[in-house]
């Protein structure tokens, strides 16, 4: 198999699996974000969102100390530094305040009297979260899942200090590509940012349009009201 192909699969093997596990927690900690008045709304806030404030490198650093045997987490983690699998946790960090964020923004849109009547109609909470605020808040989570698909596919810095940079094991496009031009092979680092750009660029269209039509929705009624 063209070792490029390789690349893309492994890249494209992460982010969806990152987006996969951070999908359900995100979700939780979303609901728990907006529908709570919890003291520690915003100490869980703040946690989430710290790495949208530190370097990537830094975020790698501490998945390192706490994964890599050294931490808290002694030995029973010390195998799962430098593999694929540290890719997906690093780039499932680095990209959960962006999908929590967005959810968030979805959740905000559903209005609770509409999950309160719900549940006073004697619906299951569970059946209150898949038959009226999941489909209400669907454009928010869509594109949440697709922002941090984004973000998960186009991990570097976390990714190369927590995982490596190893061919055919840890070396994802924004690896190869940094190997590529630090050895001089631009065509071959042009023809994976392509392939990059394509993904990214297609991924960001579609949130992009999910979210102009909701704000598109929200301006003619804003307009007809006015």
């Amino acid at each position: 198999m063209n070792p490029n192909l390789d690349i893309i699969v492994l890249s494209l093997r992460v982010a969806t699996v990152a987006t996969l596990i951070i999908a359900p927690i995100g979700l939780l900690i979303a609901a728990f974000l907006v529908r709570t008045r919890s003291r520690w709304r915003f100490a869980v806030d703040l946690l989430v969102s710290m790495p949208l404030a530190l370097p990537p490198v830094v975020v790698g650093f501490a998945l390192l100390w706490l994964f890599g045997g050294e931490g808290p987490f002694g030995d029973a983690t010390r195998g799962i530094a430098f593999t694929w699998f540290a890719m997906v946790l690093a780039s499932a960090v680095v990209a959960f305040p962006l999908v929590v964020r967005s959810f968030v923004a979805g959740l905000s849109q559903v209005d609770p009297r509409l999950e309160f009547a719900a549940r006073n109609l004697g619906a299951a909470p569970w059946r209150v979260a898949i038959t009226i605020t999941l489909p209400l808040a669907r454009r928010g989570i869509l594109g949440g899942l697709l922002l941090g698909f984004v973000r998960a596919f186009a991990e570097f810095g976390a990714t190369i200090v927590f995982a490596g940079n190893i061919p055919e094991r840890t070396q994802g496009i924004p690896a190869a590509i940094f190997s590529r031009i630090s050895t001089g092979d631009f065509n071959d680092a042009w023809a994976l940012a392509a392939v990059s750009i394509v993904i990214g660029g297609g991924a960001l269209a579609v949130h992009n349009a999910l979210v102009g039509r909701a704000g598109t929705t929200q301006w003619e009624d804003d307009s007809r009201n006015a």
